[in-house]
């Protein structure tokens, strides 16, 4: 027979477990929230009714741990940006939710239940705070990043410390001992305390990520949880609640641990199936249903305390709804989430009743306030955050083109694969239910046997790694002739949309961007492309150093990508800093203007893109991200210079996350550039005059070419101004097009109409500052007047020139005009 109350830790796990197991779905069974029903539990196993446990030391440590557990994950899931945006949002819901229930109910404390002023003015400070209690609803339903949700969390931290402020003032006048000295200690050691915490915590968990994250990501989650409950204890030392310490834990922490990490899954999984609900179940087990009915004076008291509490919250809500303008069910949700009291109500009722402050009486209406408040609380929360979702859903808008979200990682081998996967993750949109389809390539050949094997065993981890996520893998294993076929295969056959491709070596040989796999690979795709040096977590990530060479913003899926960055730079709550020369900042800053989202940005214009490694060297830390928008050859931003770009990016930053994107070309925008469509079918070869072709060019030296160029200018004046600029432009800002040509452009108001120039030197020409040496010089005059759409035109077709193997092969070996038109037609 077992003895009631029952003392066998191990059994009373077991019953604790059991009712963390039963107790919601039987509360999902009579269409209740989970809370509600872990409560119940918690009242029926708890002494004042069954007396099966005990509230004893056991339950106090797990209810405690449960309710830090609580305040952590708030701060961790606040969208920061949202709060940023929303700070005056924040503040007035703060000041508008604490003040009042604090006005009504120290009102209701002096004239109803006839309390003395001090006694009156804490009471009513347990209305004024609230408890994110039905936090995990909103953040199940996906609304924890809502404006809405963020301002009702960012008002949390203002009520609750004004709440214990109320309270440490309170029983210090109690004790006599509200002097100076008391408020001296009380800022002074709550601001260091702030303070501190925010400078050096961030730094001492980027180090620790950085350095002693592995695979399995066990010593990163021990590290924030030490993290949590030494910050809860110091705030306690300070004078503090330890839950204003677990609420700053998150808020310092929310920026290092992105929302689709392993590490926050973890955070969330441990959470929500054990120490949330040992809180819940710990207050159910406070509440005696028995005092109602030994005396009036506990009714009295705990139908007073429920009215107001209620009332109160409720016309805060409602007054800070309709001075924003809100629609109704977001200040519905407002009042359910900031309705329910336990927290710190409970802490504050606690402590005022140990020192004499409040009764037996007060006692139980104070836990019969936060027994309903709760129960009601959650089940609005429930009611509006699915009207919220609804309303949501049914506002959208039809896409012309329905794209789907299929992202292929092809993996060589099993370092940084959880890195990697992590990225690949950040980048699907939300929403999406599609699987990430990993896949390993083996080449057909005597050992293919083994390779497929190695590739099964590498497959095996990234499917172990994405369940532990809670996200979906199709992981693919082919057999082809070589890699990049494979990939190309994949990618139709799957209708992939994305390519994140691990890029983990500095190129050797002058003819690759990145390696033959790699090149090939983006060369035979049209779909967007990712290749990513990884080797850090992403979650640690303090800027994202986005390169935006001139006119990429002009190709298709440019946009696409461009988002695609902002969102991860909002997910991982990073910086943008944007480098692009000033008109592409121009044309940027529109397409930022039609993104709603709060992404906090910069820009750094350059009027150069030669050594921009170097440049960047003492502006970029450890800590940054660098991703760089890359174009295919023979696109219209495409130049050489922009090629070599991610390797000497590779070599100077060598412990920075690397990024090169090739935005997707199946658009036909690019088509819209080709010179063709604006001056019938003749290209600007076939229009230029014999004049303008210098074929083997006497002189090596590129300046006496210009020289030449400029002299066709009748006007003296007019021909060394643009000799002036010829010149600057080709010791300053020269374009390296490819190995073998130069381009050298300008603009003048001396002309009407585009002039282009072609010379050739098959000994090379010597250009100081440039690693090639060119055969052929390109001179563009474009006249200032023009439209930039036609100016992009003619840089479309100039660039179809120079990567045009055969069109360049004879402009090389001609000797005169009439032996290249030959060769042309």
């Amino acid at each position: 027979m077992v003895n009631l109350p029952i003392h066998d830790p191990v059994l009373i796990f077991a019953i604790v477990m059991s009712s963390v197991l039963v107790a919601p779905l039987f509360a999902e069974k009579l269409k209740l929230p989970g809370i509600v029903g872990l409560i119940a539990a918690g009242l029926i196993v708890g002494p004042h009714t069954f007396g099966i446990l005990e509230n004893d030391q056991t339950i106090e440590l797990l209810g405690t741990i449960g309710l830090l557990y609580i305040m952590f994950e708030a701060g961790l899931e606040i969208n920061l940006g949202e709060v940023k945006k929303n700070k005056h949002h924040s503040i007035l819901f703060g000041l508008l939710t604490f003040s009042v229930p604090l006005v009504m109910g120290i009102f209701s404390g002096v004239y109803i239940l006839k309390m003395n002023l001090m006694a009156s003015i804490l009471m009513a400070s347990l209305f004024s705070s609230h408890t994110l209690i039905s936090f995990p609803i909103v953040s199940k339903l996906g609304l924890s990043k809502k404006s809405s949700v963020s301002t009702t969390i960012g008002a949390t931290i203002i009520t609750d410390t004004l709440a214990f402020l109320v309270m440490i003032v309170i029983i210090a006048s109690n004790q006599g001992n509200l002097g100076g000295y008391f408020w001296v200690k009380l800022f002074t050691l709550s601001t260091l305390y702030v303070v501190l915490t925010g400078l050096y915590l961030p730094r001492m968990t980027r180090w620790f990520f950085r350095n002693y994250s592995s695979e399995s990501g066990v010593e990163e989650y021990v590290f924030v949880i030490t993290v949590l409950f030494i910050l809860a204890h110091l705030s306690h030392v300070i004078g503090l609640e330890p839950v204003i310490g677990a609420f700053l834990a998150g808020l310092v922490l929310n920026t290092l641990i992105p929302e689709k990490s392993t590490l926050m899954n973890r955070v969330q999984f441990v959470g929500s199936s054990m120490f949330i609900p040992f809180f819940l179940i710990s207050v159910g087990m406070i509440i005696d249903v028995s005092h109602f009915f030994t005396g009036t004076g506990a009714l009295k008291i705990s139908l007073t305390m429920i009215i107001v509490a209620i009332l109160s919250k409720y016309l805060a809500a409602v007054g800070f709804g309709n001075s924003v303008k809100l629609k109704k069910s977001e200040t519905n949700l407002m009042f359910a989430m900031s309705v329910n009291q336990a927290a710190a109500t409970l802490a504050v009722v606690m402590i005022g009743y140990r020192v004499g402050i409040f009764n037996e009486d007060l006692l139980t209406g104070s836990i019969m306030m936060i027994a309903s408040t709760c129960f009601l609380g959650t089940i609005f929360t429930e009611k509006y955050a699915k009207e919220v979702v609804l309303e949501e859903q049914t506002n959208y808008e039809v896409s012309d083109t329905v794209k789907t979200d299929r992202i292929l990682i092809p993996i060589n081998g099993a370092n940084d694969l959880k890195n990697l996967i992590e990225f690949a993750f950040l980048l699907k949109k939300k929403g999406s239910h599609e699987p990430l389809y990993p896949l390993t390539v083996s080449i057909d050949g005597q050992d293919v046997e083994r390779q497929v094997l190695d590739g099964e065993g590498v497959l095996a981890k990234v499917v172990t790694h994405a369940n532990s996520l809670q996200k979906s893998v199709m992981p693919l294993n082919r057999i082809d002739i070589n890699v990049s076929n494979a990939i190309a295969k994949v990618i139709k056959e799957y209708r992939i949309s994305k390519v994140i491709i691990n890029w983990n070596k500095i190129k050797k040989s002058q003819n690759r961007v990145f390696s033959q796999v790699i090149d090939q690979s983006v060369k035979k795709s049209n779909e967007t492309m990712y290749i990513s040096r990884v080797i850090h977590p992403v979650g640690i990530t303090e800027n994202i150093f986005l390169l935006v060479p001139p006119l990429i913003n002009r190709q298709g899926g440019f946009v696409d990508e461009f988002y695609s960055v902002i969102k991860m730079a909002l997910a991982i709550n990073s910086k943008l800093v944007i480098i692009s020369d000033e008109p592409t900042k121009d044309e940027l800053l529109k397409i930022i203007a039609k993104n709603t989202s709060n992404i906090n940005y910069e820009f750094k214009t350059l009027n150069s893109w030669k050594d921009i490694e170097e440049s960047l060297i003492g502006v970029i830390n450890d800590n940054d991200m660098i991703v760089q928008m890359m174009a295919k050859q023979g696109q219209l931003a495409w130049r050489l210079t922009f090629d070599r770009l991610p390797n000497k990016l590779g070599e100077r930053f060598a412990n920075n996350n690397i990024v090169a994107i090739y935005p997707s070309s199946n658009s036909n925008i690019e088509e819209e550039f080709s010179y063709e469509n604006t001056k019938g079918d003749v290209s600007i070869i076939g229009r230029l005059p014999e004049n303008n072709f210098m074929f083997d060019f006497p002189d090596n030296n590129p300046e006496k070419l210009l020289k030449i160029i400029s002299e066709n200018f009748l006007n003296e004046r007019e021909s060394n101004e643009v000799y002036e600029d010829l010149r600057d432009v080709l010791r300053k800002y020269p374009v390296e097009l490819t190995q073998e040509t130069l381009l050298i452009h300008t603009y003048t108001k001396s002309i009407d109409d585009y002039q282009v120039y072609i010379a050739t030197n098959k000994n090379k020409f010597i250009v100081e500052n440039v690693k090639s040496s060119p055969k052929v010089i390109i001179v563009l005059l474009s006249p200032k007047s023009d439209q930039m759409n036609r100016h992009l035109k003619v840089l479309s077709e100039i660039a179809k020139i120079v990567t045009d193997k055969k069109m360049l092969s004879d402009i090389l070996s001609s000797r005169n005009y009439s032996e290249f038109l030959e060769k042309i037609n």
